[in-house]
């Protein structure tokens, strides 16, 4: 299959984007409902199970975590159920003092053993958020303490406490509704279900009613103990494709459209406002390590096959897909985290080398699959499949035999997460906002690295220096650290970033507070 970018670019392409801020509308009448259009990234409502963007937007408004964030900001934590909190100078022990007024929507006080079996059950759930306790244990001196302890310097836990798949619920709740905490939750814990139709945390919103292909309805929390009370009575999430998202919003019958590109933000006229800012997603692309998975993966895994790749794709072309407000992705840690590569550290595509590489990698004629969200799957307003087909173009011109194998999320993503796939093409919100999120993420051995069969002692360099990396205290050798474990990446890894878009949010004039975020996208909570 082969889709020329012309093609692409005359159906979904246009590098011309009209922008205003979002500013205070004038007071009218509130609305009871607010309507937000998506396209679902979400497995569930459970926080230990959820780990994907739309998860992390709703659970954010039903469940609340010792620390968080105010607004777009992601760098300055802020009090969530902990009013107060502290940590030793080996940065190896976090300490949190529980707000008194803190209570769940059934009027139940939080105290520490609720926080005890909130991060015992994720950690022992074993679902795909629990690698955010690793290395960490909890414990509670007194019912409105609680420690947090690591065995080596772990800076980013104060980051790591604020996602959402961290959020607090209420125990003995869930533990009545087969909840547990021990050590074979992954097996005994039976409150999934449970979840799927009620919540049991403490947010200005509570859960009424779920599903995972059409919407989700958060109602008010009536017993809301803080101070940001809920700005509407009811919020519908909807699973919408793009471009049915612009015409709701244009009409009125949405409020907020989270998933439009910088083409389809434009000519909405004068009822919206139109929020704009860099992503904090990076789209990538990889080859599979796994030299026995298939005929074609005993190439993917050789050193020149990834070169050949690395050196094929015409990386302006995809920038200009992305539209106006995208960068070419010189690293996969995004723009404005801490180490990012610049512009001038971005790989250049060199066909006469990738020809070369590719010659010298053997795999000649073998067809090679290509996997991705292919049902429309999109985010940031960029198509998997389009993209999928731009770098299909470029392989094909140096060599290769590639196939576009795009399939529905639910087929997917099981297939990316478990290594069965020759190359794919993805991307990579953060998890919590600190770079230790790629480097704990995407070296050998871990999270990602598995995904692309990139085991454990694979490159003794990369992982040395995400070694050093997560330890590091010091503001400016952390950066230093970070920028040379990309720059390493870059010349040998299976990873290859694509680009970095823009976040676009258009929401109805009588929407304020909305702000993109890296971690939640929207913050429900705080919109009014």
């Amino acid at each position: 299959m082969k889709i020329s970018f012309k093609k692409v670019a005359s159906i979904a392409v246009s590098t011309a984007l009209v922008t205003t801020g979002l500013v205070a509308a004038p007071a009218i009448a509130a609305t009871k409902n607010l309507t937000v259009e998506t396209v679902f990234q979400l497995t569930s409502t459970d926080p230990a199970r959820s780990f994907e963007q739309t998860g992390n937007m709703i659970n954010r408004a039903l469940y609340e975590t010792l620390l968080t964030y105010k607004g777009g900001d992601a760098s300055t934590q802020v009090p969530g159920i902990a009013s107060k909190w502290s940590v030793n100078a080996g940065a190896t022990q976090f300490t949190f003092t529980i707000d008194s007024r803190a209570k769940f929507a059934d009027g139940t006080k939080i105290t520490s053993a609720d926080v005890v079996f909130s991060l015992n059950r994720l950690k022992n759930v074993k679902g795909n958020p629990s690698s955010l306790m690793n290395g960490i244990t909890v414990s509670a001196p007194n019912a409105s303490t609680v420690v947090l302890t690591t065995e080596k310097a772990t800076p980013q836990v104060l980051a790591i406490v604020t996602s959402p798949a961290l959020g607090i619920l209420n125990s003995k709740v869930v533990k009545a509704n087969g909840g547990s905490d021990a050590a074979d939750a992954n097996t005994a814990d039976k409150a999934l279900e449970f979840l799927k139709t009620q919540s049991a945390g403490s947010g200005p919103y509570v859960l009424s009613s779920f599903n995972l292909t059409t919407e989700v309805v958060l109602n008010k929390n009536t017993k809301y103990w803080g101070a940001a009370k809920a700005g509407y009575d009811k919020i519908i999430v909807r699973n919408v494709p793009v471009n049915v998202q612009r015409l709701n919003v244009i009409k009125g019958s949405s409020s907020i459209a989270v998933d439009l590109s910088p083409d389809q933000a434009t000519n909405l006229g004068n009822k919206v406002n139109v929020v704009t800012g860099k992503a904090s997603n990076v789209f990538f692309f990889y080859l599979s390590q796994n030299s026995t998975f298939s005929p074609a993966t005993k190439f993917t895994a050789d050193a020149k096959c990834i070169e050949a790749v690395r050196y094929g794709i015409n990386y302006k072309k995809i920038v200009r897909y992305a539209g106006l407000g995208a960068i070419q992705a010189p690293g996969i840690i995004p723009s404005f985290f801490s180490g990012a590569l610049s512009q001038k550290d971005a790989i250049v595509q060199d066909t006469a080398r990738a020809k070369t590489a590719f010659d010298a990698c053997g795999i000649k004629d073998t067809p090679v699959s290509i996997g991705y969200w292919g049902d429309g799957g999109a985010v940031n307003g960029l198509n998997f499949g389009s993209l999928a087909a731009l770098v299909e173009e470029d392989l094909r011109a140096i060599g290769f035999k590639p196939k576009l194998t795009g399939a529905p999320i639910a087929v997917s993503l099981p297939l990316y997460r478990d290594n069965k796939e020759e190359m794919g093409l993805w991307l990579w919100g953060p998890d919590w906002p600190d770079s230790t999120n790629y480097t704990e993420s995407f070296s050998p051995g871990t999270k990602v690295g598995l995904r692309m069969g990139w085991a454990a002692g694979s490159d003794s360099v990369i992982t040395n220096l995400q070694t050093q990396a997560s330890t590091e205290t010091n503001a400016k050798k952390r950066a230093a650290l970070f920028t040379e474990w990309q720059k390493e990446m870059n010349k040998r890894s299976p990873l290859i970033p694509l680009v970095q878009p823009a976040a676009i949010l258009v929401a109805n004039k009588s929407v304020r507070g909305v702000q993109d975020h890296p971690i939640w996208k929207v913050n429900l909570s705080e919109i009014k």
